[in-house]
């Protein structure tokens, strides 16, 4: 990303919902802002992405329930950052990006299936998807989009062997629901 020495850090200091944000933390961030976003900055994309991670650290640092007071703002603020850093970048490198040379090698290789069968493919997976209901569709769409079973159980508030337990169930119910609608009438 290569440091911008005339980029500013600016953090709002209400969240999205008008509340006020800890105001120890946004002075904590407006503080360590410039070190703090030196953190894998050749991986972000720019400047202005660290300040909306940061900008997010601060607002979850807000909103999290303590029993005690955060001691050590600065140390509680980098703590967060990385962590939000390094979720983002994991996500992002689950895209491998490829050269246009690799893509014709694969096309010319008759390795690649064609538009036909990609498009059959992705209609036999909405057939599919259609018969799940909706907590079991709404787990699978977070997994094509490559979010971690860790990541999901904790958006549905539960933990990862309770989610795994759900999702194999609600995939047992569609696969009756499959060989039901799908059955040969000789077979019935």
């Amino acid at each position: 990303m290569g440091r911008n020495r005339f980029y500013r850090f600016w953090f709002h200091n209400k969240d999205d919902k008008g509340r006020p944000l800890d105001e120890r933390l946004l002075k904590a961030a407006e503080e360590i802002a410039p070190a703090l976003t030196r953190y894998r900055e050749e991986e972000l994309d720019c400047e202005s992405t660290a300040n909306e991670l940061l900008q997010k650290a601060i607002e979850a640092g807000s909103k999290a329930k303590r029993t005690r007071p955060i001691e050590n703002p600065i140390a509680y603020i980098t703590s967060v950052y990385h962590r939000f850093v390094d979720n983002r970048l994991d996500r992002l490198n689950k895209v491998v990006l490829v050269d246009d040379e690799i893509l014709e090698e694969l096309g010319n290789s008759g390795r690649v299936e064609s538009f036909e069968q990609v498009a059959h493919n992705r209609l036999l997976l909405e057939k599919v998807m259609d018969l799940m209901d909706p907590k079991t569709r709404q787990i699978s769409i977070w997994i094509l989009e490559g979010y971690t079973q860790k990541e999901i159980a904790k958006d549905l508030g539960m933990s990862p062997n309770s989610l795994t337990v759900e999702f194999n169930r609600g995939l047992s119910k569609t696969a009756k629901r499959i060989r039901q609608r799908f059955r040969r009438p000789d077979k019935q």
